[in-house]
């Protein structure tokens, strides 16, 4: 009998190992178990007791803080090398790294999705902020700033009432409304809100390089001729792209892409400059990419129908697009790099949040300027925010972190952007939004919210198979 027990540990001894791999992973903790146990997307990862983390340092080199294993929660973005059992999906870390910037400490900039409702005392400002798909905690700690914008700093010049350049303490919150940005810094609590140690408001504006540039990017448009099923044409700057000879498929994008618009983006008057009169085009391309230029001109891949396995997925695909438009993410990317990019005219969209190279020509931008950090936060609030905006508009939100999933189906799990590093797979998009999901969602009702229809699954069957559309349209002609 103990020779039959040493056989069978042996034999699952050697079978574990010839499963087993060496591989490394770049994720959010989606689930935790203990400090020693936790899970990141499908990957059910456990680490020896006595394994030393290691802290990534931040932008600017400085020491890195103090963090230990019991600090490990859903959030945390780790960088993982072990074994990996391909059957069982169980992973032995060897090694983890462990980044905190813009994970743990936190510094962004949004607009507010909710007019602030604070109470004022003699000791400080006190409440929540709701932006950035975030709850953002106001205590009498925290420093409440207000600042004016660079147009009222120009008027008040013009006025011979010179406005302050520097912040001031925040006095009364009725010039608060949801065209205003909110920059925050604070740390993320164990409950998923972000503590905040600093808070400065600003009101929205279009400032007139934006505007310029919103005019540069006016896209040009030759219909499709619907009837003989000829493709169309749409230029923005120096980019070209064929427009799906659909019409229904148009039609239904445009009408989805509309619904997805924030309820305040989409209220404002035609004649408010800070209105985007957004347009979506669906184009003949088969890789899985959708881009939003800074004036609301969305193209959005046919691949992405390819993909998509329902239409709550291209609703998440369509909000994360609007997001870098309303958010003014090009703008900032231009802001952000002025000095870098003082002589170039960007002829292409900073943002394209999904895919490999992008729908636009973006290959005169600054590649450093493009691959670092910024950028990527700039994807990620896309994806925070874009959720939430999904969510504002009746779809089920855990079908976002599914789409990547989708994509991984279709293109494995290696790297699908430019703008993000080399470690941002679709693992790591995966697992962030399922800890945004557990953070920020946890008490959501799913009962009512959609996830697909018979609209959508007729839609995408015609773009995958444009072929017989087109010889329904000869047939139909014929018969006149």
């Amino acid at each position: 009998m103990r020779r039959f027990v040493v056989y069978v540990y042996c034999f699952l001894l050697c079978n574990a190992l010839a499963f087993a791999k060496t591989i490394k992973i770049h994720g959010f903790v989606t689930n935790l178990n203990s400090q020693n146990s936790f899970e990141i997307d499908d990957y059910r990862v456990t680490k020896d007791v006595a394994l030393e983390l290691e802290i990534e340092k931040d932008d600017s080199g400085s020491s890195p803080v103090t963090f230990k294993p019991e600090d490990i929660r859903v959030g945390t973005e780790l960088e993982i090398k072990g074994e990996y059992n391909e059957q069982t999906g169980d992973l032995l870390a060897k090694s983890i790294k462990v980044f905190l910037e813009d994970t743990r400490k936190i510094k962004r900039t949004a607009l507010l999705a909710q007019v602030p409702v604070l109470d004022k005392s003699t000791a400080g400002w006190n409440g929540i902020l709701f932006a950035d798909g975030q709850r953002v905690v106001v205590d009498d700690s925290t420093q409440v700033m207000t600042r004016p914008n660079k147009g009222e700093k120009r008027q008040a010049k013009q006025d011979k009432n010179p406005a302050s350049t520097e912040p001031v303490a925040l006095t009364g919150l009725d010039d608060l409304n949801l065209d205003t940005f909110v920059h925050y810094e604070g740390i993320r609590q164990k409950d998923g809100t972000v503590l905040a140690s600093k808070v400065l408001f600003w009101h929205a504006e279009l400032e007139p390089g934006e505007a310029k540039l919103w005019r540069e990017l006016r896209p040009k448009i030759k219909e499709a001729n619907y009837a003989s099923f000829k493709s169309g044409e749409i230029k923005v700057a120096k980019s070209k792209y064929r427009l799906v000879p659909n019409k229904e498929a148009q039609d239904y994008l445009s009408s989805l892409g509309e619904s997805l618009i924030p309820a305040h983006q989409r209220s404002l008057s035609d004649g408010d400059p800070l209105k985007i009169p957004f347009k979506f085009y669906l184009v003949e391309d088969k890789a899985f990419n959708a881009g939003a230029y800074p004036n609301g001109v969305v193209i959005v891949n046919s691949g992405v129908f390819d993909v998509c396995e329902n239409e709550a997925q291209l609703a998440f695909v369509l909000s994360h697009e609007i997001t870098h438009a309303v958010e003014k993410h090009t703008w900032q990317q231009h802001e952000y790099h002025k000095n870098a990019l003082m002589a170039l005219r960007i002829g292409g969209m900073v943002g394209a949040g999904f895919g490999g190279k992008g729908v636009a020509d973006i290959a005169n931008m600054v590649e450093a300027g493009i691959r670092n950090g910024y950028a990527r936060s700039l994807e990620n609030q896309a994806d925070r925010v874009g959720m939430e905006n999904m969510l504002q508009s009746g779809y089920d939100i855990r079908e976002a972190p599914r789409a990547w999933k989708a994509v991984s189906k279709k293109y494995g799990d290696r790297p699908t952007n430019l703008f993000w590093d080399n470690h941002d797979n679709n693992t790591t998009r995966r697992s962030y939004l399922m800890a945004e999901l557990r953070n920020n969602y946890s008490d959501a009702d799913y009962s009512e919210l959609k996830k697909d229809n018979d609209e959508y699954r007729k839609i995408a069957q015609s773009v995958k198979n444009p072929v017989q559309g087109k010889k329904k349209v000869k047939v139909k002609v014929a018969s006149k």
